[in-house]
């Protein structure tokens, strides 16, 4: 069955039973076993695994062409040409126009902090910076540390608590003459809604404001289109999408070349080499630039009719591998919606319609009565099933549901290598650690 449509979920088809396990052997960490029985990778929203091809990328980068930047011989050379790949790839997979336009660093966060301080540079006192209370906290904390610093103020846009969507309308009033910039996320990392991005960025310049958005949580489940969302910047982490632990930061070159940057003085003063502090990690960029030809293989072999024939360009590769992606994930969260609405005691948070499951990724947070969020994840990791429990950054949300001192929630997330039989084995697990009591009848928790 198609997927519900939203532009950021391309047309496709769903993944078949054989792909799936074409594909699942590409990644050598699920044939983990726990008990005699396949490991459970439920924990993806927390960071995915990594397919064969990266690792070996990896291993290979640094038997071979380990290297500086920019020296006069063979192995800085390799690895020079290494590296303007991979930004090319990546300008790709964000659909950036310029692989100077791609900036890599340490981790979002990290690239995020980086970019608030050069743009709290341009900022005066009175100036005005708008956040979510949805947001993953590394979208939030760098803005905040602006009104310290800067003796800028940050308005707060909340979430309709029903759904965990955003109030678009308190964004809209929050929106005024001194707005400089609009952070917000694409998809929630605690619940899974994505927002309308093209809309905030259109409210947003209307403002006369940038827009900077965390699309970190989004990477592995949408097709991500820098220009089709309007933003002017976007921030995403790969090892949330099958690869190694990097940050990478699109920003308009024309922004990127005009912010002033924190630098060594000898670094180049262009974009994306002002912003590269320090000596980039050769071998996490082979292992990016063999994810994305993981994708494009995807894409390539089974995404076929997504892309309307053979794919002729790696973007159109990537994009046909993400509709793919897209269809199949659809599948998985309809039967996690309804199975796990089925689970007693047990309270899904987010949107929890399946006719809106458009609206959302396959990131599923929820409570168990009788039971702390950690009991239960520490039960299900008993069972060989990897989940989160906690804030996971997701820090105002957790607050705002009131679920803070309790322990904040259970997590999981799917991505296209889950298959329906994981699903069947968490629900399991769910109505065994539900049933549970402690010596002398007591459930855990109570």
């Amino acid at each position: 069955m198609p997927v519900d449509r939203n532009p950021l979920y391309p047309a496709g088809e769903p993944l078949t039973e054989g792909a799936i396990g074409a594909i699942r052997a590409q990644f050598p960490a699920l044939s983990r076993e726990h008990d005699g029985r396949p490991y459970v990778y439920l924990d993806g929203p927390g960071g995915t695994q990594v397919p064969r091809r990266t690792i070996e990328a990896m291993a290979d980068y640094l038997q071979r062409c380990n290297a500086n930047h920019e020296g006069a011989f063979a192995t800085s050379e390799e690895s020079d040409a290494m590296l303007a790949g991979v930004h090319a790839a990546a300008a790709d997979y964000v659909g950036a126009a310029d692989p100077s336009e791609v900036v890599f660093g340490q981790n979002m966060t990290t690239l995020t902090f980086a970019m608030s301080r050069a743009i709290g540079r341009t900022l005066k006192a009175g100036d005005e910076i708008v956040v979510t209370r949805l947001d993953h906290d590394a979208n939030i904390a760098p803005w905040l540390a602006l009104e310290e610093e800067r003796g800028v103020r940050v308005r707060w846009v909340g979430v309709r608590e029903d759904d965990c969507t955003l109030d678009l309308e308190g964004l809209e009033r929050a929106l005024g003459a001194r707005t400089r910039l609009v952070a917000v996320g694409l998809a929630s990392n605690a619940v899974g809604t994505l927002n309308p991005i093209p809309e905030i960025v259109e409210m947003a310049h209307a403002a006369g404001a940038l827009t900077f958005v965390d699309a970190v949580h989004a990477a592995p489940h949408v097709s991500l289109d820098v220009a089709a969302l309007g933003t002017d910047f976007l921030v995403c982490s790969p090892y949330k999408f099958f690869g190694p632990h990097l940050g990478l930061l699109y920003g308009r070159r024309e922004l990127l070349e005009g912010l002033a940057a924190y630098k060594v003085r000898p670094a180049p003063n262009e974009a994306p080499g002002k912003w590269e502090t320090g000596t980039l990690p050769g071998e996490s960029m082979a292992g990016l630039l063999a994810t994305f030809g993981y994708l494009e293989w995807l894409g390539e072999t089974y995404g076929a009719n997504a892309a309307g024939g053979a794919a002729a360009t790696r973007r159109a590769r990537i994009g046909a591998a993400m509709a793919a992606i897209g269809a199949t994930e659809q599948g998985l969260a309809r039967r996690a919606l309804t199975a796990l609405g089925d689970v007693p005691g047990l309270k899904l948070r987010g949107i929890v319609d399946p006719g809106r499951l458009a609206e959302r990724v396959p990131t599923f947070a929820f409570t168990l009565d009788g039971h702390t969020p950690r009991e239960v994840a520490t039960e299900l990791g008993r069972r060989g099933i990897a989940a989160w429990d906690g804030d996971y950054y997701a820090y105002e949300l957790i607050r705002a549901l009131g679920l803070a001192e309790s322990g904040g929630m259970v997590r999981v997330g799917f991505v296209h290598y889950n298959t329906p039989a994981e699903i069947d084995r968490l629900v399991e697990a769910l109505r065994e650690i539900g049933a549970e009591t402690m010596p002398g009848g007591a459930r855990h928790g109570g």
